[in-house]
């Protein structure tokens, strides 16, 4: 996997470490780098190897790739929203095993598509950031902070919701 240095090289993109997020238009002072730092200290409060806090760790990953797209390949859109609708609109709990169904049932999908699932403006991309989880400091305000951003996340994407709900149905038809 790629880190958000290489990718950004390869798609010539400038990452600014000054001023407020460049993706996801959060009011930090040291830019996607302070994004990143903000969500690691999920890790300070939830313990991400308890598998009771699988489901937060996945909805956390999910909203901060889907608000800083631009860092990731054209395709992770549609795990990361299918994921997102799979936990939240269809109540399935995530775990480890799922996602590579997930992406197995993705890359059928895509086999003949040529689509994009192009991301909302960075300001429009979920009033909730990675800033927001600062706000947390016991296990269930995070939680709730995380299912809070990642639904935001989530349905500011809804100009995809039909691609992703079906990609969604594909995947339980499957796997349930």
């Amino acid at each position: 996997m790629q880190d958000l240095f290489d990718y950004a090289r390869k798609a010539g993109i400038e990452l600014k470490s000054v001023g407020a997020c460049q993706f996801c238009n959060s009011a930090v002072s040291r830019g996607v780098f302070e994004c990143h730092e903000n969500l690691s200290l999920l890790t300070e409060i939830l313990d991400f190897n308890n598998p009771i806090y699988y489901q937060t760790r996945f909805l956390s990953v999910d909203a901060m790739a889907l608000q800083h797209c631009e860092l990731h390949g054209p395709w992770n859109n549609h795990i990361h929203l299918t994921r997102l609708c799979l936990m939240l609109e269809k109540n399935i709990y995530w775990d480890y095993s799922k996602t590579p169904l997930l992406s197995n049932i993705i890359n059928i999908y895509k086999k003949d598509k040529k689509e994009s699932l192009m991301p909302p403006q960075p300001a429009e991309r979920g009033k909730l950031t990675s800033s927001d989880l600062l706000t947390a400091s016991t296990p269930e305000e995070c939680i709730t902070t995380v299912k809070c951003w990642a639904s935001a996340v989530y349905y500011s994407f809804h100009n995809h919701q039909s691609i992703i709900s079906s990609i969604a149905s594909n995947f339980l038809n499957k796997h349930k």
